[in-house]
């Protein structure tokens, strides 16, 4: 057996700065709230609530981050954040229904569009063929009610083509209110959270503008100031100014001063610049996602500015079931099993050209698989790298900035789009049909299909010519959780340590670990947020006992208020919650209560890191050797999942080669199968620590056969294709410059 870290894997792992604003909450342990006051390459400087300032270095806090003890709220003490909690509290857009979700981001989606309008002015080709006469692209209300039913079917258009052709539309607001609209959502950072709820008042903002002399530009800078005053109050300022000096100089004889226009003022205003304007007023951050929507191209300088994801029909056909069935089948039974290429879905950094997240699905992309790979890119992802036996660690992991995606189904979906916005990510969407603009991704697709593709049977290709005539069904041999370790473990150890054309022949992990020791960049979030943002929502009655999932109670006194409180009706039926339950930590869940998520723990002793496969293992286990209607002991249970544990059973689970991400569908089937009686709690003693996860020399060889009817329950359908086998029999062939691909250099490896 192999642990977590192998002998292979014990060089030093690079130290990343992670990067704290300096209205960021930072919690140590769970009670000290600190904000950061200084922060360079040596280290970082926290003050607590004392005022007392104390020193850790960027060591201290990637082990804090690594052991759960540190947890940062982004922007808990700004002003614009702090207003905005007042209304909201600690809930994430994602937390709102599905059709709240999707009218918040159609109005985000008609808010972008009169942002690329703004800019472009009347000279945009669609205002032209309108005829559209007004002197400029204004929120008015005569140039709103010109252009509102513009936006409307650029919008309707663009999401019936990622919908399928299904139109998803909604009643225009009038121009008053889109203006609202518009200034609340530009007021709140461009989070589309502001746009669920349609009941905050106005909160207009004054267009800059500019215009003066030596004593007119001395006023007009006035406007470039983060107290924010308006362009009258600095016009009157002026104003009186003038009146002043020019009484005092009428006696002496000196010329006096003149007065500007008041369009004079605002032109001296302007020609400071619209970004630079709203950035002294607003922050430099708030300027760059205003303007992020229409900017035309960004300078990448650290890991996590710009994220690519992007799906990929691998040209290779597998089998659809296990390598640890697959070994038990008959010959016959083998020929029966189907035959069908995978997805994978890929986020990529552009700085550095590493890989952040790999997710194969069998189905067809879909806001699941979209999911799944973000949550991978904002994960730890070592347990991965062990499992599939790679010499390297995959250490890269971090919180986007931005996210670069197509416009397909599986990322224009509500899902996804809110995960995103939890994350407080800005999502783009380049052109399209212009590959170029995800230019990084595009090419590693290439890289991979002309570099490792020719190792597996079964290879199939677009171009019919290269087919030639050969059924791949005769030659698939790669079972899909098989074919999901090989290839992760050649991306970690060839490709992210092969010199890279566009890096300068650097390696994407030696620019990773220059970038992240010089540049400061956004840590994972921790266990808590991803089960907020990416755990399984289930729907739960609340008892004197709490609430259950998998066998499990968990209880807060807030739940029993809730039960109390509904108890107190006549005839009222038994109060239900929602829940966000964890597949990787089964010690606690997150019910909602009004307009946050509140942690409930377990009320029986279950270990922190319990995952839901080990439990369901060791619970299978126990049915298995005991009779139906016999409770089964919580301590006998544990011992079944240390036992899991320490055989490795559950690694490659763990680990997600080859499974999808679990639906509330399979928490309701694992329920009704595996837990139809209570457990009963017969710990005295305190909650021990689980054993370490051991890795099995091969992961596949073993696994839980309760989730292996699960995962292929859902119907596939098989594709035949024809391979092509190629003669070239090397990854590390030399890649020139100008081939057709991401320009990776195979030499002097």
């Amino acid at each position: 057996m192999n642990q977590l870290v192998s002998p292979t894997n014990g060089f030093r792992r690079s130290i990343p700065i992670y990067h704290y604003g300096q209205n960021d909450r930072i919690t140590i342990d769970d009670n000290r709230h600190m904000t950061v006051v200084n922060q360079n390459t040596d280290g970082t400087v926290l003050k607590d609530a004392n005022g007392l300032h104390e020193r850790f270095s960027h060591e201290q806090i990637y082990l804090m981050t690594a052991e759960r003890r540190i947890k940062v709220d982004r922007d808990y003490h700004s002003l614009e954040n702090s207003v905005f909690a007042l209304k909201y509290g600690n809930l994430k857009i994602s937390d709102f229904a599905d059709h709240k979700v999707q009218k918040g981001l159609w109005l985000e989606s008609l808010i972008q569009e009169y942002i690329r309008f703004e800019e472009i002015g009347k000279k945009h080709p669609v205002l032209q063929a309108k005829g559209f006469k007004q002197r400029k692209v204004s929120l008015g209300v005569k140039c709103l009610k010109f252009l509102l039913p513009i936006l409307k079917s650029v919008v309707v258009e663009r999401w019936s083509e990622a919908n399928g052709g299904k139109e998803v539309s909604y009643k225009l607001p009038s121009p008053r209110h889109f203006r609202r609209l518009h200034d609340v959502y530009i007021e709140s950072n461009c989070d589309p959270l502001a746009l669920v709820s349609l009941k905050t008042g106005p909160k207009s903002r004054t267009l800059c503008h500019p215009d003066d002399l030596k004593l007119w530009l001395e006023y007009s800078c006035l406007y470039a100031d983060r107290k924010r005053p308006s362009m009258r109050e600095c016009y009157l300022s002026l104003v009186a100014r003038i009146d002043e000096v020019n009484e005092e100089r009428s006696g002496t004889g000196q010329r006096l001063h003149h007065k500007p226009s008041r369009k004079c003022f605002e032109k001296l205003i302007k020609e400071m610049g619209a970004y630079y304007l709203m950035a002294k007023r607003h922050g430099e951050e708030y300027a760059r996602r205003k303007y992020a929507i229409v900017h035309g191209g960004l300078m990448i300088e650290r890991p996590g500015q710009i994220v690519e994801m992007d799906e990929w029909k691998v040209n290779l056909a597998v089998l659809l079931t296990h390598l640890r069935v697959w070994q038990l089948l008959s010959e016959k039974e083998r020929e029966a099993v189907s035959r069908a290429r995978v997805w994978l879905t890929v986020a990529i950094d552009r700085a550095t050209k590493c890989i952040l997240a790999m997710h194969f699905s069998r189905h067809a992309p879909s806001s699941r698989s979209s999911l799944a790979a973000l949550e991978m890119v904002v994960s730890d992802k070592t347990l991965i790298s062990s499992v599939v036996g790679a010499g390297d660690l995959w250490e890269y992991g971090l919180t986007p900035e931005t996210i670069s995606t197509d416009a397909g189904a599986a990322f224009t979906s509500s899902d996804f789009r809110a995960g995103v916005a939890a994350l407080r990510c800005t999502q783009v969407f380049p052109p399209s049909g212009k590959p170029a603009a995800r230019g990084t991704i595009e090419s590693f697709f290439r890289t991979c299909e002309l570099r490792f593709m020719h190792y597996f049977e079964g290879r199939t290709f677009a171009n019919i010519l290269e087919k030639g005539k050969t059924d791949p069904h005769s030659y698939a041999s790669m079972n899909l959780d098989e074919f999901n370790r090989v290839f992760v473990r050649a991306i970690i150890d060839i490709y992210h340590n092969t010199p890279h054309w566009g890096l300068g022949y650097e390696t994407p992990a030696n620019a990773w670990r220059r970038l992240s020791r010089d540049c400061s960049i956004l840590p994972p979030i921790d266990p808590g947020d991803r089960c907020k943002i990416f755990g399984t929502e289930l729907e739960r009655t609340i008892t004197d006992k709490g609430v259950a999932s998998t066998g499990i109670h968990y209880d807060h006194t807030d739940l029993q208020r809730l039960r109390f409180e509904q108890q107190a009706i006549p005839h009222a039926p038994a109060p239900k919650v929602k829940i966000r339950v964890s597949r990787l930590d089964l010690s606690s869940i997150f019910f909602k209560k009004g307009n946050e998520w509140v942690e409930a723990k377990a009320v029986i002793g279950i270990p922190v890191g319990t995952t839901i496969f080990e439990w369901v293992a060791a619970r299978k286990d126990w049915n298995e050797n005991n009779n139906a209607n016999t409770k089964a002991k919580l301590s006998t249970l544990l011992a079944g999942v240390r036992d899991v544990r320490a055989a490795g059973t559950t690694a490659a689970l763990s680990a997600g080669l080859g499974v999808d991400r679990l639906v509330a569908a399979n928490y309701d089937q694992i329920e009704r199968e595996y837990f139809k009686t209570a457990i009963v709690d017969d710990l005295n003693d305190p909650v021990r620590e689980l054993v370490a996860l051991a890795i099995p020399h091969n992961p596949l060889d073993v696994g839980v056969e309760a989730f292996d009817h699960i995962f292929a329950s859902e119907d596939v359908l098989p594709e035949r294709e024809e391979v092509h086998l190629p003669e070239d029999d090397s990854a590390f062939a030399i890649i020139k410059p100008d081939d057709a691909d991401d320009g990776i250099f195979f030499e002097n490896l």
